[in-house]
């Protein structure tokens, strides 16, 4: 019987990321965790307890920089290949649990992410406070690198700062939601334009 309260968060993620929130009844994650509904009430006694635990460990935590790259002094170029890297850890850990041979839609891991992140914003009080400040984090580390890479001379001196890590930063957003509907995000290909965008500005 699992007893461990981060396995109780790793069952019921799995549970929320197939199954609208209304939907995900104690019943429910209980029977995913091989505990009683007592058993999951120990932990959490309300739902929307359990579901907040679940987004901070698996949206907030798991996407903030300091959990995904290493980045001290290094340059431009080093710092897209250290974001790849992270990228390509957290969407493993990520599919590794949401891939579980439970596709009742028939969609990759990556979707039901996805979708997962619609609920998040349904229903986790106080998104609106806490999304600008989930989005900034990457913002600002990719305008930090920039504008270190901008003072050194590795780009060119008439770059405009925000609007290169917008970018990226779009880029890798708006490649990794179109690709969800497919096959999930190819990394080869973020790469790949990741490069190419470093290569307009030097």
């Amino acid at each position: 019987m699992i007893t461990n309260r981060e396995e109780v968060l790793e069952k019921a993620f799995k549970v929320f990321v197939k199954m609208n929130y209304e939907k995900a009844s104690f019943t429910e994650i209980a029977k995913a965790c091989g505990l009683s509904r007592a058993g999951i009430i120990h932990y959490f006694p309300y739902k929307l307890d359990l579901f907040v635990a679940v987004v901070d460990k698996f949206v907030f935590q798991i996407h903030h920089p300091n959990n995904k790259f290493d980045v001290k002094e290094c340059t431009l170029k080093d710092f897209i290949e250290l974001y790849l890297k992270g990228v390509t850890a957290t969407m493993k850990r990520l599919v590794e649990l949401i891939d579980d041979g439970n596709n009742p839609y028939d969609s990759c891991p990556n979707f039901y992410y996805f979708h997962f992140f619609t609920q998040v914003r349904m229903y986790y009080p106080n998104i609106r406070k806490q999304i600008p400040k989930f989005y900034e984090q990457d913002y600002h580390l990719w305008t930090t690198i920039i504008q270190q890479a901008k003072d050194s001379g590795e780009i060119r001196p008439d770059t405009d700062v925000k609007k290169a890590a917008t970018m990226f930063r779009q880029m890798y957003f708006g490649l990794s939601y179109e690709q969800s509907f497919l096959n999930g995000l190819d990394v080869d290909l973020l790469a790949e334009n990741f490069r190419y965008i470093y290569s307009l500005l030097k």
